[in-house]
């Protein structure tokens, strides 16, 4: 916050996660003066970094409750630093004990402080002080100026900084607009959605300062990294049955002259799936054998299993169909009065013989043709590791190693494979695990 040339406008710089909603609450103004005042013709679409004249603010105001949910790197400093406010009231705002007890995915109640007549605290990155640097290299490396930093830490001699000193960087063009605390070359982390959850995606942005190589791992299974010159991104899947808790994330980025790991405890929730008993026809009820389920299952996994590097997919997928939904991913089944040792793979989508199927996203037909459970069958890899299949289809449009575009047509509904009527089971899979394809329908990955 500042106040801008003597007058009684307030500049606010927009910060992760933040609306004009949010915004006009904590400065008592309405959300359409600060769109007026700043020519915003969408309150929808702000940004962070963004500068937004706030007509009239309230700075007297004590604060407004938010919720902040805690990133990769994140510690009561560096989130205090964030909002404005200590580490001790958040801590005593969150019945936190142990500062160092922080994980990812955790929510916390913030207290957006902005005391009357008080500075407020500049907002920007937190460096951690490495052996034998200076405050000129760390201005340097910021694009900033040395005294902007000791004014922003309170240093009287700038000859004077420590290794493993917090310094906190007011702005700057290469500032990552993340406020954590990572080791170098590390400059921010971010994980999305947070909590992670059963039967869900999770992406990961990681930004460096040099280009590295990645490697990391998260519940036993090995986390695979794309991009490149400073940027990098993955994508992986939570096992729709994984206990809810919480777990390592461990990354490795590799400079070539030395290694460093990034190890953050990340929360898993409960995706809160429900029941369902389905009752299989007589004639049909051969295709529950248990090593025909097996062997299958075994082909279509390791179809749905490979990383192509070329990333097809771009921003939220399409609905492959326009039926209602019929079963849910993740549902917990039984068949035929049997045990709960399943859980629902896909979606369903109710529909009639020859209701056509649409790619939701584009990509390259791995798998079309004939399978036992699952029918008339298409696979498509949409690269980085991420695939959708289409069961029990009446008729299959497409060949393996065909492109295929965004809502082209590649099948039909039909009634083929292990069912009890017709209809379409769409399902995803990341890095071969199954997760809930109507996540990707409302969100972006990575």
């Amino acid at each position: 916050m500042a106040q801008g040339g003597g007058r009684n406008v307030t500049i606010h710089v927009v910060q992760r996660g933040e609306n004009l909603f949010r915004i006009a609450m904590r400065y008592g103004v309405t959300v359409e003066a600060i769109a007026q005042a700043n020519g915003i013709t969408d309150p929808r679409r702000i940004y962070v970094g963004q500068r937004l004249i706030i007509p009239g603010a309230d700075t007297s105001s004590p604060g407004v409750p938010v919720t902040h949910v805690v990133q990769p790197g994140e510690t009561l400093f560096t989130i205090a630093q964030l909002y404005g406010t200590t580490p001790g009231r958040l801590a005593e705002l969150n019945h936190i004990v142990n500062p160092d007890s922080l994980y990812v995915g955790q929510v916390l109640t913030v207290y957006e402080e902005n005391p009357s007549g008080t500075a407020s605290i500049q907002r920007g990155t937190v460096h951690v002080v490495q052996p034998g640097e200076t405050l000129f290299r760390i201005a340097m490396r910021y694009g900033v100026t040395v005294e902007a930093i000791a004014q922003a830490n309170g240093i009287t001699n700038p000859t004077l900084i420590y290794a493993g000193q917090q310094l906190v960087i007011p702005g700057g063009d290469e500032t990552p607009e993340l406020t954590a605390d990572l080791p170098w070359p590390a400059l921010s982390f971010t994980v999305h959605p947070l909590p992670a959850s059963q039967g869900r995606a999770v992406g990961l942005r990681l930004q460096t300062a040099v280009p590295v190589e990645l490697s990391g791992t998260f519940m036993d299974r090995q986390i695979v990294f794309f991009g490149g010159d400073g940027v990098y991104y993955a994508v992986f899947g939570v096992h729709a049955m994984a206990e809810p808790g919480l777990y390592p994330m461990m990354i490795t980025m590799n400079t070539g002259s030395e290694s460093v790991t990034i190890t953050q405890s990340v929360q898993v929730a409960d995706g809160g799936y429900g029941y369902e008993e389905i009752d299989i026809p007589p004639d049909r009820a051969g295709l529950l054998d248990p090593e025909l389920v097996r062997s299958e299952a075994e082909m279509v996994a390791s179809l749905m299993a490979g990383y192509t590097p070329t990333r097809y997919f771009d921003g939220p997928m399409g609905l492959p169909t326009a039926g209602s939904v019929t079963s849910m991913f993740g549902t917990r089944r039984s068949y035929n009065g049997g045990p709960y040792s399943s859980f629902h793979g896909g979606v369903d989508f109710g529909g009639g013989v020859g209701a056509p199927i649409y790619a939701p996203a584009a990509g390259v037909v791995v798998f079309s043709g004939q399978l036992t459970v699952r029918g008339n069958a298409t696979i498509i890899d949409h690269g980085w590791g991420v695939y959708t299949g289409y069961w029990h289809q009446s008729e299959t449009y497409v060949q393996a190693g065909q492109f295929v575009s965004a809502g082209q047509l590649i099948g039909a509904i039909g009634a083929s494979g292990l069912v009890t009527g017709a209809h379409l089971h769409w399902e995803l899979r990341v890095g071969g695990i199954q997760v809930d394809p109507l996540q990707w329908t409302r969100e972006s990955f990575p």
